[in-house]
């Protein structure tokens, strides 16, 4: 099964999404877009992926929230229009079950919603606390999953300690 990505780039350069031949037509607006998609590198997936990912962490969500845009303009980057574009981008791109499934962290997700939709809890991510706090929590949860899922071990292995607490082979 291909990628999303792949899928994105196998239909012929020619043909717009309508399904019309547009090769000999010399509309400015397809020229830009073709000139639009030879710019964009060949990895665009796996760095979209990387990014994404990199919003489950706390301390980079913590590192997006005090930064400030570098180019003299004295906004926080997540207020930055074009950054808060390309958020939306991600979020309904990679919402998509066609991508998620690549998603390994599908909480990012979670934490994107909330930087695009709750400007409260952006302020909550400037504080140190906030960010160990969800930290902890996040580690908390992922415990509490492998748990779940994979059990406290089996019988036979809680079995086999000795009285003071070691584990004694087979």
């Amino acid at each position: 099964m291909s990628s999303p990505e792949e899928q994105r780039h196998t239909k012929n350069e020619n043909e717009s999404a309508d399904g019309n031949d547009n090769s000999n037509s010399g509309n400015p607006v397809n020229v830009a877009s073709e000139q639009q998609q030879k710019d964009l590198p060949p990895n665009r997936f796996e760095l979209e992926l990387e990014f994404l990912q990199a919003l489950a962490s706390p301390a980079y969500l913590h590192f997006l929230a005090t930064s400030r845009v570098e180019d003299g303009r004295d906004i926080l980057l997540v207020n930055d229009p074009a950054f808060r574009a390309y958020l939306k981008y991600l979020r309904t791109t990679w919402s998509q079950p066609a991508y998620a499934r690549f998603l390994v962290y599908p909480h990012a997700l979670y934490f994107l919603d909330l930087l695009l939709e709750k400007p409260a809890v952006l302020k909550e991510w400037t504080l140190p606390g906030f960010r160990n706090f969800c930290h902890q929590q996040q580690f908390l949860s992922w415990q509490h999953r492998h748990a779940t899922l994979y059990g406290r071990g089996t019988a036979e292995t809680t079995a086999a300690t000795t009285a003071d607490g070691a584990a004694r082979l087979p």
